[in-house]
């Protein structure tokens, strides 16, 4: 398994890689973004665990390894805010929710504070419009409200990181030891197997997906968000993770960065807010 991570970065240079791609992840505890051929590292705390951007709503959330709660930031006017109790985020319903490890059928998004229930879902994902929703109801994944297309069962979700483009024309959902798929309803789903996987999938409105994904090259782990790719073949505490792109035809994920979780799909626009907030932020 350690040869598979250069055999498939060899096989992402040659085809499927997405063409000027933007977006970002975190990697050693800090935020980074890719966009236009330029790399900027957002934060420079080596605590961040996990973190979510809003295009909609200009915004940026994030958690750290010292306390369950996450800091909002609004990327137009850097105010910012804390909300107790928030264990990871993600970017979707045209906003950022809290990822609830309890059940829940309200959640409150952060950005702007607003409560969202879409019964009879105790865990929903929806495009910007709120239009098109996903979610889990007795384990099983489905689309709609009153739940009418079943997409997965319930071992084949995981019910923590699905999620639907910002246009609601493609769901994508993976489970630890199951493919991870992108479906554009009514059609059939499109899949590919994986090694390890984790952390919510970002899938963008042409079906194009980045996920964090096992890349089969050890890692020494200084925490479960803090790693490095080890010395030695052989070597690491666990396998590394890093940041993998796929779309429906592509034979097999292909990595973007040998290290990295939390990736997701941004805008150019929202790339240059949060490179303006962190030199503000750097300034002071």
């Amino acid at each position: 398994m350690r040869c598979l991570f250069a055999l498939l970065m060899v096989a992402g240079a040659c085809c499927g890689q997405p063409k000027d791609p933007c977006y970002a992840f975190e990697a050693r505890g800090d935020i980074s973004i890719i966009c236009q051929g330029k790399t900027t590292q957002v934060t420079h705390r080596g605590d961040v665990q996990s973190f979510a951007v809003s295009d909609e709503q200009a915004g940026l959330a994030f958690v750290t390894g010292k306390a369950a709660a996450a800091t909002v930031v609004n990327l137009k006017t850097g105010a910012t805010k804390r909300v107790e109790s928030v264990d990871g985020v993600v970017s979707t319903c045209g906003g950022i929710l809290p990822i609830p490890l309890g059940a829940t059928g309200s959640i409150q998004e952060l950005v702007t504070g607003a409560e969202l229930t879409f019964a009879p879902y105790f865990r929903f994902r929806c495009s910007s419009d709120r239009r098109v929703v996903a979610g889990i109801t007795q384990h099983d994944l489905y689309a709609g409200v009153p739940p009418a297309t079943k997409l997965a069962a319930s071992g084949d979700v995981h019910d923590l990181y699905f999620n639907v483009s910002p246009d609601g024309s493609r769901i994508a959902w993976f489970n630890d030891v199951r493919p991870l798929c992108v479906v554009s309803p009514p059609g059939h789903a499109e899949c590919v197997e994986h090694e390890t996987m984790s952390d919510p999938v970002s899938v963008n409105d042409a079906g194009e997906v980045l996920a964090a994904a096992g890349t089969g090259r050890g890692c020494d782990y200084k925490t479960s968000y803090n790693f490095t790719p080890a010395r030695t073949a052989n070597g690491g505490d666990d396998e590394c993770l890093g940041i993998g792109y796929w779309k429906p035809g592509m034979p097999a994920i292909v990595f973007l960065q040998e290290i990295g979780r939390n990736p997701q799909w941004l805008r150019p626009e929202t790339a240059k807010l949060l490179s303006d907030w962190s030199r503000q932020v750097k300034s002071k």
